[in-house]
């Protein structure tokens, strides 16, 4: 969801009132107005995810690991995450560990990538047409995996690599830690022209279909 629609005061309010105290409650810590319609924006993606599978968050627990990812300890088997970038939140859900991240594709300096990633990504995106947007698509998907493993920033970026290989006459996004496969997926796409996202499941290729409100 784009958070544009509630620069309108009147709309802000009145989708804020749709929420739950605890995410109303958040929304009321924070500063300034863009991370207040983010964390909106994010509240109502959830909230419309829930209610395909007939739930509501007010009705809910929502739990974290030990690493800080949360999760519904009454449905075990209904995994989600959240992401969230400038203008633009995003939220998945799955019925196997998931992780996602959403990046707005802009200026950044390339260092970054010679010091946080993998020797191998680093040499990938100086060579590309568009180190920046190579830069951003190998950041969206190394977010999605720490976020999908629950490891979360307890695992460095250049801790492991991803790689596009070719398996059985197909394309694949693969990752890899040192020599190990590691049994997860990827989906990535550019939305609303400036925006990477990446989807990460445990096992096979995440069937993904996009919705936004």
């Amino acid at each position: 969801m784009l958070t544009t629609p509630l620069d309108d005061d009147t709309f802000f309010w009145n989708r804020y009132h749709t929420l739950s105290p605890a995410r109303q409650k958040k929304i009321d810590q924070l500063i300034f107005s863009k991370d207040k319609k983010l964390s909106l924006a994010a509240g109502l993606v959830f909230q419309a995810g829930l209610a395909d599978y007939g739930l509501q968050e007010q009705h809910l627990i929502i739990a974290h690991h030990q690493n800080g990812k949360p999760y519904l300890p009454q449905y075990p088997e209904l995994f989600f995450n959240i992401s969230h970038s400038e203008q633009l939140a995003i939220c998945v859900f799955s019925n196997r560990e998931i992780g996602a991240d959403v990046e707005k594709v802009s200026n950044i300096d390339l260092e970054i990538a010679r010091r946080l990633f993998d020797n191998a990504e680093y040499r990938e995106i100086i060579a590309a047409d568009c180190p920046e947007e190579a830069f951003y698509n190998y950041w969206v998907l190394k977010e999605s995996y720490m976020k999908a493993t629950g490891w979360g920033l307890k695992l460095p970026l250049n801790g492991f690599r991803i790689a596009r290989e070719v398996v059985l006459l197909k394309d694949q996004l693969r990752v890899y830690q040192g020599s190990m496969l590691m049994p997860y997926s990827f989906y990535i796409a550019t939305v609303f022209e400036s925006y990477k996202l990446a989807v990460c499941t445990k096992g096979d290729q995440p069937e993904i279909k996009l919705r936004f409100l």
